[in-house]
């Protein structure tokens, strides 16, 4: 019995540091795979901005200025030219905040607002505003709680950071066929 006793605790030691041995390798894995999403993120940036830092003031001003406009979609169309500067200035954030952080995930949230509100004084849609709303709450929510820690707006995940980028571009892309929008409206 007792051979027997000593045999399963050499075994079941055996285990333990086998299964120790495969839990370091897995974080080390773990690790690396965001470290890599990480860089990714980084290398996702809109060609042709230069990248300021995010004033908060100024985006507590640009925040309250689209909730005003949704609270008077009518009167959106008069306000293209300060929506396309909020887009330009938000694209300039986003190209200088780190990934993730709080204030890559405000610029974007801030970005897609404007693009929305475009996109309302073009085809005017209560999806539009439902989705300005939402863009804005997600930026104001990352101004103002930024860095709260875990549970909180704080900086996010990798691969929030890689969303984030993405969202940045695409919106980039919407501009453009705005633009094209726009110009047709006018003739």
């Amino acid at each position: 019995m007792e051979v027997f006793l000593r045999i399963s605790g050499a075994l079941f030691i055996t285990i333990l540091i086998a299964v120790g041995y495969m839990l370091y390798l897995t974080g080390r894995d773990a690790t690396s795979s965001l470290d890599a999403v990480a860089l990714v993120a980084t290398d996702l940036r809109e060609e042709g901005v230069t990248g300021r830092d995010l004033d908060r003031d100024l985006a507590i001003q640009m925040v309250d200025a689209m909730d005003h406009l949704l609270a008077v979609p009518n009167t959106i169309p008069d306000h293209i030219e300060d929506l396309k500067t909020f887009a330009a200035t938000a694209a300039a954030w986003a190209d200088a905040a780190p990934s993730p952080s709080s204030e890559l995930r405000a610029a974007v949230g801030l970005r897609r607002a404007a693009g929305e509100l475009r996109a309302q004084a073009i085809t005017p849609s209560t999806a539009h505003l439902m989705r300005a709303r939402r863009y804005l709450d997600v930026a104001s929510d990352a101004i103002r709680f930024a860095g709260t820690g875990p549970g909180g707006p704080g900086p996010g995940l990798a691969t929030d950071a890689v969303r984030d980028r993405l969202d940045n571009l695409q919106q980039s892309q919407r501009e453009r066929y705005q633009e094209l929008d726009e110009e047709l409206n006018q003739e």
